[in-house]
Order: structure tokens, then sequence, then C-alpha cells
């Protein structure tokens, strides 16, 4: 029984075993508390509380207080990071006690998450087409609807979608969710140039160069510099905010890939370990 002999009496391959999944399961630990703090991060990021409005998926119906797109995956890391916790916390103890139910408790909750992660694999790869097209109809239909002009000098009284949409394209340097077309049939804004009110704008000030440092706390006060390109748009910029955006997330793929694969590696590993530990009764029966 468990509570005899002790571990004294396992085999030296078994107790290395162990070991490893000890170390293992350290890595689950390490990286379920990364994730958290990123989850925690993303939801107090002054930058996605600017987004939220804009990325909320009801945002073309109303002003919705339903979860945006943003806190959702902030929502999903912080869950991912204390399930990681939990199963690091859950094989540590198996490997140090040694109770065979904590192993197959282990092992089962390891196969579900590699299998899960298979299935959420295959998804995103079939519907990842369809999930841009509706993204970017959302995000057009928002700028159609909502979007009202930068507030310059109270001349325009904002919303919460029109704002998002200034500072996006303030920060990130982009036009409109594909380009500066998006703005060709908005309803709400009316185009009157603040500083110059017998001419019109073709295209936001946001959309234009902004001699200014980038702040997700404010926008410019003073656009001015920026009129001949909002009026004439030739000058605009060019790349949507959606695929500015899909850049900015790819600049960070390669450390994605690698971090999935690592923990990927060691998912497989400790779920195999945690079986074989199980299947050897007579290294239990020893203890």
């Amino acid at each position: 029984m468990a509570s005899g002999k002790g571990h004294g009496s396992m085999s030296p391959s078994m107790k290395f075993i162990r070991l490893l999944i000890i170390l293992l399961n350290l890595v689950f630990v390490i990286a379920g508390g990364i994730l958290l703090g990123i989850g925690i991060f993303v939801v107090k990021d002054p930058k996605m509380q600017q987004l939220r409005p804009l990325l909320n998926p009801d945002a073309t119906a109303k002003y919705s207080q339903t979860l945006s797109n943003i806190e959702i995956f902030a929502i999903i890391l912080i869950v991912i990071g204390g399930i990681l916790l939990f199963i690091g916390f859950l094989g540590c103890c198996g490997a140090i006690k040694g109770f065979k139910c904590l192993h197959i408790l282990y092992a089962i909750i390891i196969g579900g998450i590699i299998l899960a992660e298979i299935i959420i694999i295959i998804l995103f790869m079939a519907y990842q087409n369809s999930f841009k097209s509706d993204l970017v109809g959302k995000l057009q239909k928002s700028i159609q609807r909502y979007y009202v002009g930068p507030p310059i000098n109270n001349s325009t009284v904002s919303n919460p979608i029109s704002l998002s949409w200034d500072f996006a394209q303030f920060n990130f340097q982009c036009c409109g969710a594909i380009n500066k077309s998006d703005y060709l049939n908005t309803t709400s804004w009316n185009r009157t140039n603040p500083y110059y009110p017998n001419t019109t704008l073709t295209v936001p000030f946001t959309c234009c160069a902004l001699n200014a440092t980038k702040n997700w706390n404010g926008l410019p006060t003073n656009m001015i510099e920026a009129n001949t390109c909002a009026t004439t748009g030739t000058t605009a910029y060019t790349q949507g905010c959606y695929d500015r955006l899909v850049d900015l997330v790819y600049s960070y793929k390669k450390y994605v890939i690698i971090g999935g694969a690592i923990i990927g590696v060691v998912e497989i590993l400790a779920f195999l370990f945690a079986i074989l530990l199980y299947c050897r009764k007579a290294d239990y029966n020893a203890l």
C-alpha cells in the first residue's frame, strides 16, 4: 500500500520518471502564471480598453455592454492559465505522493486538453477565412453607422465606437477597416471641417500622419496639420486597420509557435509518463 515502505524501494528508473514529471509540471506552473499575467494585462491595458468598443461582437447593433473579442480573449487566457496551474499542482502531487488515482486523473485531463487543442487548430484552419469576412463586415458597418469624426474643439459629440476608430487609426497608422473607401458611405458623419467650416472632409484626420506621440489615453488636441490630407484623402494611410492589426499579431507569430510547440511537447511527455507510472503496479505495491 502507499502508506507502507515509502519511496525508497522504487527502482531508479521510476524515481527518474517521477522527477521528470515534477519538472514538466513546473513548466505548466510557470506557463500558467505567464498566461494569467497576460490575461490580466490585456484586461487592464489602456490600449485594449480603447479598442473594446471596436471589437465588440455586437457593436454594429447597438452600444452593447456584452464582452468584446478582446475581453473574451483575455478571459480565455486567464482560464487556460488557471487550468495549467491546476494541472501543474495535480501532477506534482501525484508524482510526489504516488497516488494512482491522481495519475489517472492527471492523464485524463492532459489527454482531454491535447484533444481539445487539436480540435481548436482544425477549426481555426477551417473557419479562419469566414471569421475574417464576418469581422471585417462588422467593422465596416460600425464605421458606416456610428463614426462621427474626431472630437476636435467640441465640434462633434462622439461615441465609444467612433472614438475607438480614431484611437486605432491614430496609433496603428491605418485607415478604415480595409482602406479609406470605408468612409464613403457613412451615415452619421457630417464631414464638416472644424478648422475650415466651408470645406468638407474626405477621410478623418486620424487617417493622416500627425506629428504627435502615439497615445492610447488621449488624441491630439490640434490636428490642423493634417487638413490637406483629410480634405483630399490623397496622402491618407493606405493600409486598413484590420490588416494592420493582423500584421501586429503576426509579428509575434514566431514566439507563439515556439511557445505552443514547447507546451505541446511537455503535455505529450507528461501524459505518457503519467500513464507509465500508473501502469507500473509493481512499483506502487513496493511502496
